[in-house]
């Protein structure tokens, strides 16, 4: 007998929810139509006893009939035909600029960063599209933002990140943000930015952007002022989280800070900021950041070998005849062979030696 849990997987690092991006607190049925989310309350058909709101994926975004009931089947991932996520985003972007001069002005950034990231209009569900790419452009999903503000990713994708094509132009350390509209938020004044899917997503596909990266330019990771009543703090303690793994992996010092003045994001911030040149806002909001830097573990590699390679034995070998050799010339040895060359075993072999040539005296 197959129990009604089965029909539902939990999200993951791997597989975030499709409605707030997160790994964490929310369910998706196994043919990925409704989810249960812990965080968006937006359009949501309605609520359940633990706090977690239900969402349809695949209906219209303002019809709000509740779901079929969901068919109890065992838990296997369905699989989705594969799209064509570039000719989707071609599509979308095209005759889009009424629709992005829109957003521009809900978000309070420049229609400009918008095109940049390549923002555009679905007609048939209502809503903003950004395209998230892996780190070497291929475009691997969608990500949608509603008319109300609540976002979900388009079936059949895998997150990525949110970046313009010229990402690294811009003067100044690289800015890792959380989300498209902060993305377009620092893009719009000139900032070197990429968008990473969630608070700690995108880890892989940053580590591929970043690796080519000067290590003498910094990168800083920046997190969100979202303090939860229980003392969680997602924004920060993901933004740390991803600091701490771009060092390891990386192997080079890498900050992280919360926005400046108090703001609760990079969004919220330019939207409050005074209408300066955008040269000048960029670097009030470098200038502005109290970075912490979080260094790469030590890491301590054996040296490369040099020389012809030499089997064992034959090394052993070496190694009697010369310990026999230094019985005779009292000085000080080095022997920095690996270990398992066999040193233990060589000086036993010279202790015995020793002992059978005092017994023959």
């Amino acid at each position: 007998m197959v129990s009604p849990a089965d029909n539902w997987m939990r999200v993951s690092h791997g597989d975030p929810c499709p409605v707030c991006g997160k790994p964490d607190n929310c369910s998706v049925s196994n043919d990925r139509k409704v989810v249960w989310c812990g965080r968006v309350s937006d359009g949501a058909l309605r609520v359940n006893a633990g706090g977690q709101y239900l969402h349809r994926l695949d209906d219209d975004p303002y019809d709000r009939n509740p779901p079929p009931p969901v068919r109890i089947r065992p838990s296997t991932r369905s699989t989705s035909p594969t799209q064509d996520w570039p000719a989707l985003v071609d599509r979308f972007a095209n005759g889009a600029e009424e629709h992005r001069q829109r957003l521009a002005g809900e978000l309070g950034v420049s229609a400009t960063a918008l095109a940049a990231l390549g923002v555009g209009w679905n007609v048939e569900r209502f809503c903003w599209t950004f395209p998230e790419q892996d780190a070497s452009g291929q475009i691997i999903g969608i990500a949608t933002r509603r008319r109300d503000g609540s976002k979900i990713r388009m079936k059949g994708g895998h997150t990525g990140l949110t970046y313009a094509a010229d990402w690294d132009a811009g003067a100044g350390p690289i800015l890792l943000v959380e989300g498209g509209s902060d993305t377009a938020a620092l893009l719009t004044i000139g900032l070197s930015t990429l968008g990473r899917p969630s608070n700690c997503g995108g880890v892989d596909h940053l580590v591929g952007m970043l690796s080519g990266v000067d290590h003498n330019r910094e990168i800083i990771v920046i997190g969100e002022r979202d303090e939860k009543p229980d003392g969680k703090w997602p924004g920060r303690d993901g933004a740390v989280r991803t600091a701490k793994r771009l060092a390891e992996e990386l192997e080079q010092p890498i900050a992280w800070a919360l926005p400046p003045d108090n703001a609760k994001d990079a969004r919220g911030w330019l939207n409050v900021m005074p209408k300066l040149p955008a040269d000048r806002l960029a670097d009030l909001f470098v200038s502005g950041l109290e970075t912490t830097v979080i260094s790469p573990p030590i890491v301590i590699r054996p040296p490369k070998p040099t020389g012809p390679a030499v089997a064992v034995d034959d090394w052993r070998d070496q190694m009697l005849q010369v310990r026999l050799h230094s019985l005779g010339c009292p000085g000080v040895y080095i022997d920095a062979s690996t270990t398992g060359a066999g040193k233990s075993h060589v000086d036993l072999a010279v202790i015995l030696w020793a002992l059978r040539r005092r017994n023959a005296v």
